[in-house]
């Protein structure tokens, strides 16, 4: 949680030892021409930048919380591996030798048997998946008709289920989208009842334990940057802040916050990780190197400005200061201009 802000390191003496052997004469901010010379020097641009401070918090990598799916009947004969993506129209393991609990898009769960006559919205949300997987014509109401009767019996038949038109709360798994395979929880040869794996969201998230003093960095849809273990970094964005803090047993307080990437963490599942938290501290500053910057023996401050063969000593004011770099404030220096560093 360091920021990236660094104090100006002690100026070069060879450097300062030169400034204090002129005989200074101000005049604005230029205070002395120098003449060419024919040793090398190195020089850096002064460049136009924003400066921003940089905020670390600690988190960990994962695809967010997961959610268990169990089965009711039969012998579990197959289970994917972890990591499988499942789609509307996958099976979510097999049972008894033939694809079991079908995964259907939707946002209301199984709750109850479907069958001819049912009324409701779970209805709607299962006519709208079997039209999706290609078992047309059905009128996508919240009835189930004789026509919805036809399409489940087609359904069954394609999956080696027995066609009785009934669907049974433990044939369909509902999800609001594609799912990722987490865990298993069970294992071939067990039955149906148990709990058989753990499935997650296919996007990667950042769960962030954050005082409540340091939530005020964040807000919903912020952009942040999540730092690697290798050191990459990816772009992602703050999804969710908690409202309820937790206290400790050491009287601080936090909350929740969880973060989503928005570029993937190739090779990654799970890793602790840092999210940086960007906040601009100067906007379009004129900068140069810290070691471009010389110490007055009357006081103050300068650079060394290339001006055509030679040079000259233009007197600046500091601003902030960035990695290596430090806002100048002067109207003798220009974005392009070239300065002298310290070796």
């Amino acid at each position: 949680m360091r920021p990236r802000w660094k104090l100006m390191i002690p100026l070069v003496v060879a450097a300062v030892a030169a400034v204090s052997a002129v005989a200074w004469s101000r005049q604005g901010d230029t205070v002395a021409a120098i003449p060419a010379t024919t040793t090398p020097r190195e020089t850096a641009t002064a460049v136009r930048q924003d400066l921003i401070d940089e905020q670390e918090l600690k988190g960990t990598l994962g695809f967010g919380t997961p959610t268990t799916w169990s089965g009711t009947s039969g012998v579990i004969t197959g289970l994917p591996a972890p990591g499988t993506v499942l789609d509307r129209g996958d099976a979510a393991w097999e049972v008894d030798g033939h694809p079991g609990p079908l995964v259907m898009f939707g946002a209301r769960p199984m709750w109850r048997q479907l069958r001819s006559g049912v009324k409701g919205a779970d209805v709607t949300q299962l006519e709208e998946n079997l039209t999706a997987l290609g078992y047309g014509g059905i009128t996508v109401d919240d009835k189930f008709g004789n026509d919805t009767t036809v399409a489940v019996k087609k359904w069954q038949k394609d999956h080696g289920h027995a066609e009785t038109g009934v669907v049974e709360t433990g044939d369909v798994k509902f999800t609001v989208g594609k799912v990722r395979v987490a865990k298993l929880k069970a294992s071939i040869g067990d039955h149906g009842e148990v709990a058989a794996l753990e499935v997650t969201g296919l996007a990667q998230t950042v769960d962030l334990v954050v005082p409540v003093g340091k939530v005020g960095l964040l807000s919903a849809g912020q952009s942040v940057t999540v730092e690697l273990p290798d050191k990459t970094r990816v772009a992602a964005v703050v999804y969710v802040i908690g409202q309820v803090a937790t206290t400790k047993e050491d009287g601080s307080s936090t909350i929740d916050v969880v973060v989503v990437l928005t570029e993937p963490a190739s090779g990654l599942t799970a890793a602790p990780v840092k999210v940086i938290v960007a906040t601009p501290r100067a906007t379009g500053a004129l900068t140069v190197p810290i070691r471009a910057i010389m110490a007055l023996a009357e006081g103050g401050y300068a650079v060394e400005k290339v001006d055509g063969a030679g040079s000259k000593y233009v007197g600046v004011k500091l601003g902030e200061f960035g990695d290596g770099v430090v806002q100048i404030i002067t109207n003798e220096v220009t974005e392009g201009d070239k300065v002298v560093v310290a070796p």
